[in-house]
């Protein structure tokens, strides 16, 4: 057996072993003893291989897998600039801790520098975006490779998926001719791994954020200091499950009102506001309720106003397990590994919780007012945020894509999914990857029986990532269901500064970006079902029907972009009077 098949045959096993189900394959002809192994490993029912032709798709597919499982999945390309294309997957999953292994072949270090064809420098290529990177010898026939093949598999493996820190890991593959075998020869040496499937090295560390009393952790800050009674939870997003329990009860128990970004996951929460963004973003309203401390919990940043109330606070406690941990505005007096529990005794201010709760209720009336009475402009994309998660199964996923997708829920819709998840990448927010990350996650969720996953998206994140729908014959079917927000380009810009008229001249050109495109024809040719609504109960129908399975993309025709803003703009001045009037 050739050193190249032989140490692919090793890798792959080493892999089952540490129990990573899932690969996605690019094609490429120096990662051929790879590709050839975990084909056979699929037809054995040891793993679950998916083929992609764009490394940019593959990278995002697997990174949804890991995302849904926590589980890394491992995505493999041949050499050269196929490398490159992994970079924005592998920037996401450093920036959201989600697990993922690169596996990238290479040639010898003899044909680098000297202009042999497919052939870069991928060492060190992700720079510090990965925990780990490791240049691989190349395989040779010497006893003591098997164990060397083995243990870099299992470390990797162990470092992807440190509990404090995960994220990729690199391993970059030279492979020297010949790649494959003419025989079944035996190696020199067993190929054979631990006994009883065992990885080669099993990590059993472990590093938990003790949970510790409210009252407890303000001693840290000052031995005489109390739980204040006017505090507000801050909540961006984060992968702890067990975080949104403890965050339900310690609001419960202080009195303290939840703003949350969608992915947060604390819908369910008694105290979570359903339109604090809007509120917050009401400069009178933020400047006379300035929380004495502020609880920020995972990455937030989604709004500017929430990110002003958070630098405001008298106190501000920051919840990240992480060595990186999040605080955007340099403004944490304190970072714990974990949601506080309840204090074993504290002051709750009735009136203050009140304030927030009926300024919620007043927002909620002020934004169907305008949403409500006003239909000239037809289906506006904060419509269709407001159905699509109503519409999200008890077991299904929601995914938002980065802009206005986000933002639409956050505002309009952030309390209507209680019993599924929501994720998105929310690592570094960009449009690119979204249909692929949602991919990946479906694939979890048919292997595990789960529910439908819903991705909402605009129409730019849809073109920018299409080629996440060209999937080949005879890989299993998913119930992913891509509606798309289509207002034929990047309808935020009309919201920020740039959307000013005193800008009109050019909004157009640099960033309204027109592409005149449909979404239907385009997710069609990639064997989608497809189909366009313009109204609310069109959308809801074919959300309806698209539930039953497959692949769906369902594009809402919604209104100009220029007349949506305009739309925005009323609702925050009618939640501006409804405040003030009260």
């Amino acid at each position: 057996m050739e050193p190249s098949s032989a140490q692919a045959k090793v890798m792959v096993d080493e892999l089952i072993r540490c129990g990573v189900s899932d690969v996605v394959l690019a094609p490429g002809s120096r990662s051929a003893p790879l590709a050839l192994e975990l084909a056979a490993a699929c037809a054995r029912l040891d793993i679950r291989l998916h083929v992609r032709l764009d490394e940019r798709v593959a990278g995002f597919v697997a990174l949804g897998l890991g995302k849904a499982t926590g589980i890394p999945a491992a995505v493999v390309t041949t050499s050269g600039t196929s490398v490159a294309n992994l970079l924005p997957a592998v920037i996401e999953a450093d920036e959201s801790f989600t697990p993922l292994l690169v596996l990238t072949a290479d040639r010898p270090p003899a044909l680098r520098g000297v202009g042999a064809n497919q052939t870069i420098d991928q060492v060190k290529i992700f720079g510090g975006f990965v925990r780990d990177s490791v240049d691989m010898g190349v395989a040779s026939l010497s006893e003591g490779q098997v164990r060397y093949w083995r243990s870099i598999v299992a470390r990797a493996v162990a470092i992807s998926t440190d509990s404090a820190d995960p994220g990729p890991v690199h391993i970059n593959i030279p492979f020297a001719m010949p790649l494959l075998s003419e025989s079944d020869d035996d190696w020199i040496e067993s190929l054979d791994g631990r006994p009883d499937g065992r990885p080669w090295v099993a990590d059993a560390r472990l590093l938990a954020g003790v949970a510790t009393p409210m009252d407890e952790i303000m001693s840290f800050l000052d031995e005489e200091a109390v739980v204040p009674a006017r505090g507000v939870i801050v909540v961006g997003d984060h992968n702890d499950a067990e975080a949104i329990e403890l965050i339900d009860e310690l609001s419960d128990t202080t009195g303290w009102p939840i703003v949350a970004e969608p992915s947060a996951n604390v819908g369910g929460a008694a105290l979570a506001l359903s339109h604090g963004t809007l509120i917050v973003a009401d400069q009178d309203f933020r400047e006379s309720h300035v929380p004495d401390l502020v609880l920020t919990v995972g990455r937030v940043g989604l709004s500017r106003s929430v990110l002003s109330l958070i630098e405001s606070a008298g106190v501000h406690i920051a919840v990240d397990v992480h060595a990186q941990f999040a605080d955007p505005t340099r403004s944490a007096d304190l970072v714990v590994a974990s949601v506080p529990l309840a204090p074993t005794e504290c002051e709750v201010d009735d009136e203050w919780l009140e304030h927030w709760q009926r300024a919620d209720v007043l927002a909620a009336a002020a934004i169907e007012t305008v949403l409500g009475t006003d239909e000239s402009s037809g289906l506006t994309g904060m419509q269709v945020a407001r159905i699509v998660t109503r519409l999200v199964p008890e077991a299904g996923t929601l995914f938002l894509g980065a802009s206005s997708a986000v933002r639409h829920v956050a505002s309009f819709a952030s309390n209507s999914v209680a019993d599924a998840a929501i994720m998105g990448n929310r690592g570094t927010s960009g449009i690119d990857g979204c249909i692929s990350t949602a991919y990946g996650i479906a694939i979890s969720a048919t292997v595990q029986g789960d529910g439908a996953v819903i991705a909402l998206v605009g129409d730019q994140t849809f073109f920018y990532d299409s080629n996440a729908l060209l999937v080949p014959k005879g890989e299993d079917p998913v119930n992913l269901i891509v509606v798309v927000i289509d207002n034929d380009g990047g309808g935020i810009f009309s919201t920020l500064e740039q959307g000013q008229a005193k800008y009109a001249k050019y909004f157009e050109q640099v960033f309204g970006v027109p592409l005149g495109v449909d979404p239907a024809t385009v997710g069609q040719a990639f064997g989608a079902s497809a189909v366009t609504v313009s109204t609310e109960d069109e959308l809801a129908e074919a959300i309806d029907q698209a539930l039953n399975g497959g692949l769906h993309i369902i594009v809402a025709n919604t209104a100009m972009r220029s007349a949506e803003a305009q739309i925005l703009q009323q609702i925050s001045e009618a939640v501006q009077q409804a405040l003030a009037a009260s």
